[in-house]
């Protein structure tokens, strides 16, 4: 029968123990400024990353889009009116004192565009037109948008036509109406309120 005996390695020294550690910290951080940073985070702070093309990785992928240059011209295009903004208070008499009804109108030129929105203290009859200001005699061209008994709506319009666009309102009740207007585009404040019937 044989015995074997088996050496163990002696214990690493403190000293050799602190080394192997500190050389350990030093690899890790040389490889985290010359591979990670520039791999994962687009970071080359020693250029090893744009040397060996490692900065690529951490890149989007470009995407080339062809542009088009056929567009219809009313896609866009630049306005000779500035942008407005406004709110306006229209009053409607009731009923029973007055006829109870008003007009409020904006100039627009064919193919100026506005927004708009109104809210009514009561449900009021409306309709949404607009027409010409013809100036040799011949009659106006009307175009009606919308009609409707509501208390509130909003919507655009691109004008067909150059001339007067808004709305005829009327107050089926016997108590006075107000309606707020929120207007925004490119259109001129007048006539404003041209009829209190």
């Amino acid at each position: 029968m044989s015995t074997q005996t088996i050496a163990t390695p002696p214990a690493p020294r403190a000293g050799q123990l602190g080394l192997q550690a500190l050389g350990a910290a030093l690899l890790g951080t040389v490889l985290t400024v010359t591979v990670i940073l520039p791999t994962e985070y687009g970071l080359d702070p020693t250029g090893f990353g744009a040397l060996t093309g490692l900065n690529t990785l951490s890149a989007p992928p470009e995407i080339v889009v062809a542009t088009k240059f056929s567009a219809p011209p009313d896609i866009a295009r630049a306005e000779p009116l500035p942008f407005h903004q406004d709110v306006v208070t229209i009053p409607i008499g009731a009923f029973g004192v007055t006829l109870g009804a008003t007009e409020y109108k904006v100039t627009l030129e064919e193919g100026q565009t506005m927004v708009y929105s109104w809210k009514a203290s009561a449900p009021v009859v409306f309709e949404f037109h607009g027409h010409t200001l013809p100036t040799d005699g011949s009659p106006a061209v009307v175009m009606d948008y919308i009609k409707g008994q509501a208390a509130q709506s909003s919507g655009t319009l691109t004008a067909p036509l150059d001339g007067i666009h808004g709305w005829y309102f009327a107050n089926p009740t016997f108590e006075d109406v107000s309606v707020e207007l929120t207007l925004a585009g490119y259109y001129t404040l007048e006539p404003g309120i041209i009829g209190v019937h």
